[in-house]
Protein backbone atom coordinates (compact mmCIF):
# COMPACT_ATOMS: atom_id res chain seq x y z
CA UNK A 1 0.00 0.00 0.00
CA UNK A 2 1.32 3.46 -1.40
CA UNK A 3 -1.13 5.67 1.12
CA UNK A 4 -0.02 6.27 4.42
CA UNK A 5 -3.02 5.89 7.51
CA UNK A 6 -2.84 8.16 9.98
CA UNK A 7 -5.38 8.43 12.79
CA UNK A 8 -4.57 11.78 14.60
CA UNK A 9 -7.31 11.29 17.63
CA UNK A 10 -5.22 8.08 18.57
CA UNK A 11 -2.18 10.03 19.36
CA UNK A 12 -3.42 11.15 22.70
CA UNK A 13 -4.79 7.94 23.25
CA UNK A 14 -1.47 6.26 22.44
CA UNK A 15 -0.18 9.13 25.14
CA UNK A 16 -1.92 8.23 27.68
CA UNK A 17 -1.59 4.60 27.15
CA UNK A 18 2.36 5.33 27.14
CA UNK A 19 1.98 7.58 30.28
CA UNK A 20 0.43 4.90 32.57
CA UNK A 21 2.38 1.98 31.96
CA UNK A 22 5.57 4.68 32.32
CA UNK A 23 4.08 5.81 35.77
CA UNK A 24 3.49 1.48 36.40
CA UNK A 25 7.00 1.04 35.83
CA UNK A 26 8.57 3.95 37.14
CA UNK A 27 7.20 2.76 40.39
CA UNK A 28 8.47 -0.19 39.95
CA UNK A 29 12.07 1.03 39.42
CA UNK A 30 11.91 3.34 42.52
CA UNK A 31 10.97 -0.01 44.85
CA UNK A 32 14.20 -1.89 43.27
CA UNK A 33 16.64 1.68 44.05
CA UNK A 34 15.23 1.82 47.75
CA UNK A 35 12.66 5.12 46.78
CA UNK A 36 9.93 6.17 48.15
CA UNK A 37 7.69 4.39 46.06
CA UNK A 38 3.65 3.67 45.81
CA UNK A 39 4.05 0.30 44.13
CA UNK A 40 1.72 -2.14 46.29
CA UNK A 41 -0.74 0.86 45.51
CA UNK A 42 -3.96 -0.48 43.84
CA UNK A 43 -3.93 2.50 41.74
CA UNK A 44 -0.52 1.67 40.23
CA UNK A 45 -1.56 -2.04 39.51
CA UNK A 46 -4.44 -0.80 37.81
CA UNK A 47 -2.68 1.53 35.80
CA UNK A 48 0.08 -0.44 34.56
CA UNK A 49 -2.31 -3.04 33.54
CA UNK A 50 -5.20 -0.22 32.02
CA UNK A 51 -2.17 0.83 29.88
CA UNK A 52 -1.14 -2.33 28.45
CA UNK A 53 -4.58 -3.02 27.64
CA UNK A 54 -5.31 -0.04 25.86
CA UNK A 55 -2.14 -0.84 23.88
CA UNK A 56 -3.75 -3.95 23.03
CA UNK A 57 -7.46 -2.44 21.83
CA UNK A 58 -5.76 0.23 19.89
CA UNK A 59 -3.33 -2.16 17.99
CA UNK A 60 -6.22 -4.66 17.50
CA UNK A 61 -8.01 -1.46 15.97
CA UNK A 62 -5.25 -0.66 13.88
CA UNK A 63 -3.85 -4.65 12.57
CA UNK A 64 -7.87 -5.32 12.01
CA UNK A 65 -8.30 -1.20 10.12
CA UNK A 66 -5.39 -2.21 8.16
CA UNK A 67 -6.36 -5.96 6.89
CA UNK A 68 -10.08 -5.01 5.93
CA UNK A 69 -9.02 -2.12 3.87
CA UNK A 70 -6.64 -4.41 2.43
CA UNK A 71 -9.15 -6.46 1.41
CA UNK A 72 -11.66 -3.90 -0.09
CA UNK A 73 -8.93 -2.38 -2.17
CA UNK A 74 -6.93 -5.94 -3.65
CA UNK A 75 -10.13 -7.98 -2.57
CA UNK A 76 -7.84 -11.03 -0.36
CA UNK A 77 -5.27 -10.44 2.74
CA UNK A 78 -1.70 -11.08 1.93
CA UNK A 79 -0.92 -12.41 5.48
CA UNK A 80 2.48 -12.71 4.56
CA UNK A 81 3.42 -9.29 2.86
CA UNK A 82 1.21 -7.79 5.87
CA UNK A 83 3.76 -9.38 8.44
CA UNK A 84 6.58 -8.04 6.12
CA UNK A 85 6.01 -4.62 6.49
CA UNK A 86 5.06 -4.75 10.15
CA UNK A 87 8.72 -6.29 10.72
CA UNK A 88 10.36 -3.75 9.02
CA UNK A 89 8.88 -0.69 10.75
CA UNK A 90 9.10 -2.21 13.99
CA UNK A 91 12.55 -4.34 13.88
CA UNK A 92 14.81 -1.76 13.50
CA UNK A 93 14.04 0.63 16.25
CA UNK A 94 13.68 -2.62 18.52
CA UNK A 95 16.87 -3.50 17.47
CA UNK A 96 18.43 -0.27 18.16
CA UNK A 97 17.07 0.03 21.66
CA UNK A 98 17.83 -3.53 22.55
CA UNK A 99 21.77 -2.47 21.11
CA UNK A 100 21.80 0.56 22.93
CA UNK A 101 20.18 0.00 26.49
CA UNK A 102 20.79 -3.87 26.91
CA UNK A 103 23.98 -5.18 28.16
CA UNK A 104 25.39 -7.83 26.25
Amino acid sequence: MTNKIHFPGLNGLRFIAAFLVLVHHNERIKLRLGLENFWESQFIIVVGKLGVILFFVLSGFLITYLLLKEEKKTGSIHVKQFYIRRILRIWPLYFLIMGLFCPA
